[in-house]
C-alpha cells in the first residue's frame, strides 16, 4: 500500500486544485515559501498521529487576491489515492482486509484505488476563528463531482493505520526520546508486554535501591526523619500522615519515565545526552531514531503474525508510515548527503514505509532521479497568488538522449532554484558567462543565475523542461557557420524546436511581405535552398532569433568569438618556445619548419607553407562534412590557425582561464563582443531589473 497521488485545494498557498503525483520516495523542490511545507501538513491534516496536527484552522483556509481574512464563506479539501502493489500477489499484508470495503475501481478497468478525502469549511460566526466543520470521508467513486451518496464518514481508527511523520527542518529528537505521551519512544515502551516475573523482579530492585539509600543511619534516612518531624506540625488529619521520602515509586510506569539515552565516549568524563550533541549530530540521530522506530515495528508486525494470543509489544503498527522529512539536508556535513539519500531510498521500499522530502539543496536533488522530483513554484499575476506543482519533463526513456538528458540535469541540480538559466554550449560558456555577467554589473550568485552548460544538440529538451516549470532563460548557441548542420541549419534547427514549444508561428517566421513560413517551407531552410524562401538575410534572422532569447556565437563559436576580439592577449599567456609553426620547403628543397610569429611573409618559400597551413587549419576547425571556408574573411581563416592551436590542441578550460588570469578587467570591457552585452542585458529585463527593450 503506498500513496499515489493526493488533491489539495484551498489550503493555505494552493488555490485552484492542484495534484500531485507520488513515488515511494518523493521530493518536493522549489524556493522559499513556494509550498513545499504546505505539502507535508496537508498529509498532517488526515494522518497525523498527534491530535494538534490534525486541527483545521482559520488560517489554513487559501485567501484569493483582493478578499480579507474575515470576508466570505471558505471551503477546502484535501484528497489522498492509495493503490495497492499487494493486489499484484506479489506482496502479503493487512491493507487489502483493512480497506476492502472501501476500494474504488475506475471506468477504465485499472487496479482499486483508496480514495480518503477531509473536507472542511469556514464560515464567520463573530469569534475570532469563526466556525470551521471538518469531516473526513471514504469515495467510493472515481468522479470529480462527488455526490453525498458517495461519501462515507471514516473513522479515527481506520485512519490511525495510515500515519504521517512529520519531521521539521529544526529537529528535537530529546522529545521523541523522552517517555512523555505521545512520544516515538513512549508508544513503543508502553505497549510492552511485560511478564509478571519481569514486573515482580523490577519491584524488588526498586525495593532494593530505595532500603539501600534509606539505610538506617544513612543520611537521606535524617533528611527525611525531619521533614516529617516538620509536617506533624502543621498536619493533624490520619491520611496522608506519613511522608516518605523514597528514590522511586514502585510502579512501573513512574520506573519507565526515568529512562534516558546517553552517548559515550566524550570529550569529558561523562556521558552526553541528546540535547549536549550538535546540530548535525542531533539531525544525524533523530533520522536514525526514526530509521530504527520502523525496523522495529516491523518485527511487532512479524511477531504478531508469529504469536497471536501472546505478543511481546500491545502495540499494533500502522500498516503504512509516511516519512515526511523537511530539509534533510540541515547542519548536515556534505559527506554524509550521500548516505543519507540512499538509507531514504531503502526505506521508502519498505513495504511499510514512504518518504516525501522537501529540499532546496542541489547536493540531495542531484542524488535523485529526476522522475522523483516535483517542483513547486508561486503563480502570481493579477488574479492568483497560489502555488503551481510540475513534474520534470524528460525525453521518452526508449529515446537515445534520454540517459544524457536525465544525466546532465542531475549534474547541475541549480537549474531549479535559480530566477533565470542560461544555457551555454559546454565548459567554455560555463567559464566566461560569469566572467562578463560580473563585469557589467549582474554578479551570478546574488541575482541567482544559473549558468548550465548542456550542449547545443539537446537544448531543445532543456526548453521544453524550463518552460514547463516557467523558469525563464536564453540560450548561447555556437552558430557553427560552414560546420555540419550549422549556418542556416541552426537556424533552421532552432524556428523548428521553438514551434514546438509553443512559440507562435505569426511572430516568429513571419516575413517582411507578410507571407507566413509553413514547416515545407521551414524544412527547406538550408546552405542551398534559401534563395527562394528566405528574403531576409542571414544576419536578420540571427538578430530576429535574438527575440526569443536565442543567441549566437558567431561566426563559429565562444572560443572563435573571443580569439577575435582578444588575440594579443591568448598570445600573450605563451611562453617563448610555444606557438604554432609552418612547415615549408626553401629554395634549396630543404623541408624547415618556423613559428608563425616569426614568420617572413615577404618570403615566398614560408607563405606556400603559410598558406597550406591555412587549408589545414580550415579543415581541422570546420570539421568533417563541411564547407569550404569561402564564407570568412582572411583574416578569420588566418586566425583559424591559433583557435586550431589553443582550442583543438590544448585544453579549451585551461587556456581561457590563463586568458582571464592574464587580462585586466578594463581590457576586458574595452573589447567586449556585443552578444554578451545583449545577453546580459536581456538578463535584466527578464529578472525585472530593467523594462523589456529599455535602451
Amino acid at each position: 500500500m503506498k500513496l499515489t497521488k493526493m488533491v489539495i485545494n484551498n489550503f493555505r498557498s494552493f488555490g485552484e486544485c492542484q495534484a500531485i503525483n507520488f513515488n515511494n520516495q518523493t521530493v518536493l523542490i522549489g524556493n522559499n515559501s513556494s509550498g513545499k511545507t504546505t505539502v507535508l501538513q496537508a498529509l498532517s491534516k488526515l494522518f497525523s498521529d498527534k491530535q494538534s496536527e490534525r486541527i483545521i484552522r482559520k488560517s489554513d483556509f487559501h485567501l484569493p487576491k483582493g478578499l480579507k481574512p474575515g470576508e466570505n464563506t471558505r471551503n477546502l479539501f484535501i484528497e489522498t489515492i492509495f493503490e495497492f502493489d499487494e493486489l499484484a500477489g506479489t506482496v502479503y499484508g493487512p491493507a487489502i482486509p483493512t480497506f476492502f470495503e472501501h476500494f474504488t475501481v475506475s471506468q477504465d478497468g485499472a487496479k482499486p484505488f483508496l480514495r480518503i478525502r477531509l473536507e472542511s469549511s469556514w464560515e464567520d460566526d463573530g469569534t475570532v476563528e469563526g466556525s470551521i466543520d471538518t469531516q473526513i470521508y471514504y469515495i467510493s467513486s472515481d468522479e470529480d463531482t462527488i455526490r453525498d451518496e458517495d461519501k462515507h464518514r471514516a473513522p479515527r481508527k481506520d485512519l490511525d493505520k495510515i500515519r504521517v511523520l512529520y519531521v521539521p527542518a529544526s529537529r528535537t529528537p530529546e522529545k521523541e526520546l523522552g517517555n512523555a505521551s505521545g512520544s516515538m519512544l513512549s508508544r513503543l515502551v508502553n505497549s510492552i508486554n511485560w511478564t509478571k516475573d519481569e514486573i515482580n523482579e523490577i519491584k524488588d530492585k526498586i525495593d532494593e535501591l530505595n532500603n539501600t539509600f534509606l539505610s538506617e543511619n544513612g543520611a537521606l534516612t535524617q533528611i527525611n526523619n525531619e521533614i516529617q518531624k516538620s509536617w506533624e506540625l502543621y498536619h493533624e488529619d490520619n491520611r496522608f500522615s506519613q511522608a516518605e521520602l523514597i528514590i522511586n515509586s514502585s510502579e512501573m510506569a513512574a520506573a519507565l519515565r526515568q529512562i534516558a539515552l546517553k552517548f559515550s565516549p566524550t570529550t569529558t568524563e561523562e556521558a552526553f545526552t541528546v540535547s549536549d550533541l550538535g546540530d548535525g549530530l542531533r539531525s544525524i540521530f533523530y533520522f536514525s531514531l526514526v530509521d530504527s522506530i520502523l525496523d522495529i515495528e516491523l518485527e511487532i508486525t512479524k511477531d504478531r503474525e508469529e504469536n497471536p494470543d501472546n505478543p511481546r509489544f500491545k502495540l499494533v503498527p500502522p500498516i503504512l508510515t509516511i516519512l515526511a522529512i523537511e530539509e534533510p539536508e540541515n547542519h548536515i556535513a556534505p559527506h554524509h548527503i550521500g548516505k543519507l539519500v540512499k538509507r531514504f531510498k531503502q526505506l521508502s521500499n519498505n513495504d511499510n514505509s514512504q518518504v516525501i522530502l522537501t529540499s532546496h539543496s542541489p547536493a540531495i536533488v542531484k542524488r535523485i532521479e529526476p522522475e522523483e522530483l516535483r517542483y513547486l513554484r508561486i503563480e502570481s499575476n493579477g488574479r492568483v497568488l497560489q502555488t503551481i506543482v510540475s513534474d520534470i519533463k524528460l525525453p521518452q526513456d526508449t529515446d537515445e538522449s534520454y540517459k544524457y538528458i536525465k544525466g546532465a540535469i542531475q549534474a547541475y541540480p541549480e537549474l531549479y532554484f535559480a530566477k533565470l538559466v542560461v544555457l551555454g554550449e559546454g565548459d567554455s560558456e560555463e567559464l566566461l558567462l560569469p566572467k562578463f555577467f560580473d563585469l557589467l554589473g549582474n554578479e551570478i550568485d546574488s541575482s541567482q543565475i544559473s549558468i548550465v552548460p548542456l550542449g547545443g544538440r539537446h537544448v531543445n529538451y532543456f526548453w521544453k523542461l524550463l518552460n514547463s516549470l516557467k523558469i525563464p532563460h536564453i540560450t548561447l548557441l555556437d552558430f557553427d557557420n560552414e560546420r555540419y548542420g550549422g549556418g542556416w541549419g541552426r537556424v533552421q534547427y532552432v524556428i523548428q524546436q521553438l514551434l514546438k514549444i509553443g512559440i507562435a508561428r505569426n511572430d516568429l517566421v513571419r516575413m517582411k511581405d507578410g507571407r507566413i513560413l509553413d514547416d515545407q517551407d521551414i524544412a527547406r531552410i538550408s546552405s542551398n535552398q534559401i534563395s527562394d524562401i528566405l528574403s531576409q538575410p542571414l544576419l536578420s534572422w540571427i538578430n530576429h532569433l535574438e527575440k526569443f532569447n536565442v543567441f549566437f556565437s558567431a561566426p563559429l563559436d565562444i572560443d572563435f568569438l573571443m580569439l577575435q576580439y582578444y588575440k594579443d592577449y591568448y598570445l600573450e599567456t605563451l611562453s617563448t618556445n610555444e606557438g604554432p609553426v609552418v612547415s615549408y620547403t626553401d629554395e634549396n628543397s630543404d623541408n624547415k619548419k618556423i613559428k608563425i610569429t616569426k614568420m617572413d611573409r615577404t618570403n615566398d618559400y614560408q607563405l606556400i607553407g603559410f598558406k597550406n597551413r591555412i587549408s589545414e587549419a580550415i579543415q581541422a576547425t570546420l570539421k568533417d562534412k563541411s564547407g569550404p571556408g569561402d564564407s570568412f574573411t582572411e583574416e578569420e581563416k588566418e586566425l583559424m590557425i591559433w583557435y586550431q592551436y589553443f582550442f583543438l590542441g590544448r585544453g579549451k578550460p585551461t587556456t581561457h582561464m590563463q586568458f582571464l588570469l592574464s587580462i585586466r578587467d578594463e581590457e576586458l570591457i574595452e573589447s567586449l563582443p556585443s552578444v554578451f552585452e545583449k545577453i546580459v542585458k536581456r538578463a535584466k529585463e527578464l529578472l525585472g531589473d530593467i523594462e523589456y527593450g529599455e535602451e
